[in-house]
Parts: C-alpha cells; structure tokens; sequence
C-alpha cells in the first residue's frame, strides 16, 4: 500500500475569504483533517476553515500542542503529535494539518513536517496569508518598496532596541505582554507615529490601531505591530 501525505495547510490570519484555491481544495480532497488544539478548547484553524468547507465527512483529529518553551517538553508533544499522524500516512490516508497564517512561518506545522519527512514520509506545504500582509492591507500600509528590507521579530525576543535600528520595516508579531514595554521604546526612538497596530486580524474581534498609543496593554495574543521608518 502506498503512504498517504501530509499536508501542511495554510488558512490565513482570520478571514475564511483569505484561504487560497489550492488550501482549499486540498481540505476537500483529503479524508483526515489534523485540527491544533490549545488550552484543549480553542481550535482556532478548524473554526476558520468550517466556514468555507463541508467537513462532514472527515474524520478530525484533535492535536493537542504544548504550549511551553522546555525543549525536552516540545520534543515529547511534538513525536506524540507525529506518531498520531503517521498511523493514517501509513495506511495510505492522506492528512491535512491546519495552520493559522503561513505553515513556513513560526508554526507548529513545521516540526511536525520535519519529524514525518524524517520516518520516511512525504511532507507538502502549502502557502497562505501571513497575518502581517493582511495586517498591512487592512491599515493601507506598504510593508517595502525598492531597495527597502524587512524585518519580522518575533514577541518573545528580548533585544527589541537593536532590532529597531534596523533600516526599513519591522513587524512585531505575537508581542502580547510586553506591549507596553514596547510601546516605552516606540516612543523612546520617536517611532509611536510610524506604528500601527491590529488585534485578532480577519476575526469578528479584529481591531485597527492606526494610533498604537490607544493599544492597550493586554490586547490579547493574536498582534501585529507594523513600525515604519
């Protein structure tokens, strides 16, 4: 019997409307859908994706991540995860994983793509809108023009200040609380004018910040801070 594959799939920040042709019909195509699963509630991906696909006839499987930085801890949930895939890839069923935003981009996808490509499995990826191109959109901002870089930092990082010296713009992804730290040194570099910030970009709770001194300081996990200079 030939291997089923994973499919690592994309489906944007929030807005169903986002999901590409090609995401879309790899969910009607497949007959396992692999939905993460935080906090053992919050299925975020598998909600986005309900609106605009019959899941009736899949099997949905729950993955339950672990949401702590101890390597040894990840390593463990993300083999469990693997091994809970891998028995329908070796029966020859095709699965798609669900991934907010782009699965090449600080996702939990990726481990799991890496492990399955590893026990001698195919492993495809596809491609979707990043919270910071739809987060851009939505604010009318340009994130480059010519000659220009870009700069993605991630919200756990803590040398903030240096990465704001960079030339060109810098996206601030997933800051939850230290928002007001970083709020403190926007303002320090004279940069409070140049951000914008969005809340729960493509959700019914979604919310625009063009003037980021009224984001408040626990404006919950899903920012995107944009700082143009």
């Amino acid at each position: 019997m030939n291997k089923g594959i994973l499919y690592g799939v994309s489906v944007g920040p929030g807005d169903p409307e986002l999901l590409t042709i090609k995401a879309m019909n790899i969910l009607k195509q497949v007959k396992v859908i692999a939905a993460p699963r935080t906090g053992g509630k919050k299925t975020m991906a598998l909600d986005i994706v309900k609106q605009v696909v019959d899941l009736s006839k899949k099997e949905i499987v729950y993955l339950d991540f672990e949401m702590k930085k101890d390597t040894e801890t990840l390593t463990s949930s993300h083999r469990k995860i693997a091994n809970c895939i891998e028995k329908y890839l070796q029966d020859g069923i095709d699965t798609a994983m669900l991934n907010l935003g782009d699965a090449s981009l600080y996702s939990s996808y990726s481990y799991i793509h890496d492990i399955v490509e590893n026990d001698g499995f195919d492993a495809i990826t596809i491609p979707g809108v990043t919270s910071f191109c739809a987060a851009a959109a939505l604010s009318g901002k340009s994130l480059t023009v010519m000659d220009m870089p870009m700069t993605i930092i991630p919200g756990g990082l803590s040398d903030f200040e240096k990465m704001l010296e960079k030339k060109g713009t810098k996206v601030i992804m997933k800051p939850a609380s230290a928002v007001g730290a970083i709020k403190e040194l926007l303002n320090k570099k004279q940069l409070l004018d140049k951000s914008v910030a969005v809340c729960d970009c493509g959700l019914d709770t979604q919310m625009v910040y063009e003037n980021i001194r009224e984001l408040p300081e626990n404006p919950g996990y899903f920012v995107t801070i944009l700082v143009q200079n």
